[in-house]
């Protein structure tokens, strides 16, 4: 029985080793083999005072691991990624879903990862909403009208871009919801004017 406990042994330090206070218990028994070799032929006072020092070691540990949310040490930091540059003025021939072609111009800047400035839409330009630049990622909204003149009506239409930027090109996906008729996506790229 003993051969078989000996042999899992290093399955049972791999799984304590995964939380906390697995590691905190392979610690406590460690120290305890350690401090019984190296001690065991001391004075009665050093066997005492090292006991103490090794306890209090020990119970500071435990403190620490059990003040660390549930996870949070196996977790790994989240990469850092570059963020794009995409501060300036860009510009873009766009056909739409309907066939009709129109250069559109896009001012960008940033504060953080937050994407601030105006997108034209059919030559018209637009303020941005919930604009976002995550890494190479960017993404916005801009809102429309669109109206049916035989009977006056108007409804909303929401513009949903994301795009990728590699250096002074952005390749854009744009797509639209909402007004009158059924939205096909549209690709276009965006280069930086100069």
């Amino acid at each position: 029985m003993e051969a078989s406990a000996v042999q899992h042994i290093p399955a049972i330090i791999e799984q304590a080793a995964k939380s906390p206070l697995g590691l905190f218990a392979l610690m406590v028994i460690a120290l305890s083999g350690l401090g019984f070799v190296f001690f065991r032929r001391s004075s009665e006072r050093t066997r005492i005072a090292m006991f103490v020092m090794l306890f209090v070691g020990v119970a500071s540990f435990g403190v620490a691991a059990m003040r660390i949310t549930p996870g949070a040490a196996a977790a790994a930091p989240p990469p850092v990624v570059a963020v794009a540059d995409i501060g300036g003025e860009w510009r873009a021939e766009v056909k739409y879903d309907w066939g009709d072609t129109h250069n559109e111009d896009f001012a960008f800047n940033y504060d953080g990862t937050e994407v601030l400035g105006t997108a034209s839409y059919l030559g018209k330009k637009r303020a941005l909403f919930e604009g976002q630049l995550k890494g190479d990622r960017i993404s916005f909204i801009t809102k429309s009208q669109q109206s049916i003149s035989s009977d006056n009506s108007i409804r909303d239409v929401v513009h949903h871009y994301t795009g990728k930027v590699a250096g002074d090109r952005i390749q854009f996906t744009l797509r639209s919801e909402g007004g009158f008729t059924e939205h096909v996506p549209v690709e276009f790229s965006a280069v930086r004017a100069r």
